[in-house]
C-alpha cells in the first residue's frame, strides 16, 4: 500500500524499487532499489511507513531500511532473521516489524537500535501475505501466521495475554490454514481480527476474552468507521457489521461477472463522504452507499489495481499494476 506525504506518493514496486512520485508534476522524483546484490528473483512483499523526515521500509529480503524522504539516501539499515511481507507500524519513536518467521522486532525508529523482540511459533503451511501489528494505549496486538495472537507491553514486550483461533474456535480439519493475514483493528477496547479459517473475531483488548464471532472468511483487512465494520467476504460479497455485537447491518452480493467468475480479487474498501470505494474484480470500481449497501455506480478502470485507493487532499487516487497512478473522478 502506498503512503502519502504532502503531494508525494511513496511506494515499493514489483522490482523492489522505492519510488517517490510527485502528484503535482506527475513525475518520479527519485528511485532507490533495495534488492540485495546479485539478486535476480525479486521477492514478494514489504512495505513503507513515514517517520519524521524519513521513509522506513520493511524489505522482503530480510532488512529494515531507513531512507531520507527528500532524496532517498540511506540513514540506517539492519538485517533481520527472515523476509518481511508487510509494512512496519510506528508508535511514538518505536518501529514494529513482523517477519515471515513470526518474529516481532521493536526498534528505535531514529537509529534502528533494537529495543526488544518477541518470537511466535513458526508456521510451515502459510498463505503468502503477512499481517502487521496494531498498537493502542501501550498495548501491542501481534497476530502470528499460525493463528496465535498476543497482547504485549509496548515498553518491554512483556506478555499481557495470548489467544488463538484454534483455542477460540475448534477447527473441523487439522490441515486447514489458520493464517492471520489481515491487520488487526483496534476500536476503543475492542480488537477485530480475521483469519483464513473462516472466522471474524472481536476480543477484549485488555483481557483477550472473546466478545463475538462471525462466519466470515477473508485475508483482507476490515474497514472500521464508527461502530461499523466493512469487509469483503469470500471474495463474493461486502458485509457491514456492528462492531459492538457482530450483528449484520447489510450484505451486498457482488455479481460474479464483475470479477470474471471470481478470477480476480476485490481489495479492501475505503470510505469517502459516506461512500465505499471498492476496486478489483476485472478492472472495476464500485461505489457503494455505506448506510444501505446499495450500489451507486460501477466504473471501468484502465488496469488491475495494485492496492486500494488512497486519499490525497480529499481526492482519491488509484495505483495500477502497470505502475500508473490515476485520479478517481
Amino acid at each position: 500500500q502506498p503512503v502519502i506525504h504532502n503531494d508525494f506518493i511513496y511506494f515499493l514496486d514489483a522490482k523492489s524499487n522505492v519510488i517517490s512520485f510527485s502528484l503535482k508534476s506527475n513525475k518520479i522524483i527519485w528511485k532507490k532499489n533495495i534488492s540485495l546484490k546479485n539478486e535476480r528473483n525479486h521477492d514478494i512483499g514489504g512495505g513503507i511507513v513515514i517517520y519524521k523526515d524519513s521513509l522506513i521500509i520493511n524489505s522482503p529480503y530480510g532488512q529494515i531500511i531507513s531512507l531520507g524522504i527528500l532524496k532517498g539516501e540511506i540513514n540506517w539499515e539492519i538485517n533481520v532473521d527472515s523476509s518481511i511481507r508487510s509494512a512496519p507500524t510506528i508508535f511514538d519513536n518505536k518501529l514494529l516489524s513482523l517477519t515471515s518467521s513470526n518474529k516481532l522486532y521493536v526498534l528505535n525508529a531514529d537509529d534502528g537500535g533494537l529495543l526488544w523482540q518477541h518470537q511466535g511459533i513458526f508456521n510451515n503451511t502459510t498463505l503468502i501475505d503477512s499481517p502487521k501489528v496494531a498498537v493502542d494505549e501501550n498495548i501491542v496486538i501481534v497476530p502470528y501466521s499460525n493463528g496465535e495472537f498476543f497482547a504485549l507491553n509496548l515498553n518491554n514486550g512483556k506478555e499481557i495475554w495470548r489467544n488463538s483461533f484454534i483455542d477460540l474456535e475448534v477447527k473441523e480439519t487439522t490441515n486447514a490454514f489458520s493464517d492471520i493475514d489481515a491487520f488487526p483493528i483496534i476500536k476503543k477496547d475492542i480488537v477485530v481480527i480475521t483469519s483464513a479459517i473462516g472466522k471474524l473475531f472481536a476480543v477484549n483488548k485488555k483481557t483477550g476474552s472473546k466478545l463475538w464471532t462471525s462466519e466470515i472468511s477473508s485475508t483482507q483487512t476490515p474497514l472500521v468507521n464508527g461502530n461499523s465494520i466493512f469487509i469483503v467476504n469470500r471474495n463474493e460479497e461486502v458485509i457491514c457489521l456492528n462492531i459492538l455485537d457482530g450483528g449484520t447491518s447489510w450484505v451486498l452480493p457482488i455479481d460474479d461477472e464483475l470479477s470474471d467468475n471470481k478470477k480476480y480479487i476485490w481489495l479492501p474498501p475505503i470510505l469517502v463522504n459516506s461512500k465505499l470505494l471498492l476496486v478489483g474484480g476485472n478492472k472495476k470500481l464500485i461505489v457503494i452507499d455505506a448506510y444501505t449497501g446499495a450500489i451507486n455506480k460501477i466504473k471501468n478502470i484502465p488496469n488491475l489495481p495494485a492496492s486500494s485507493p488512497i486519499i490525497v487532499n480529499n481526492t482519491p487516487y488509484l495505483m495500477l499494476r502497470n505502475g500508473d497512478i490515476v485520479k478517481i473522478e
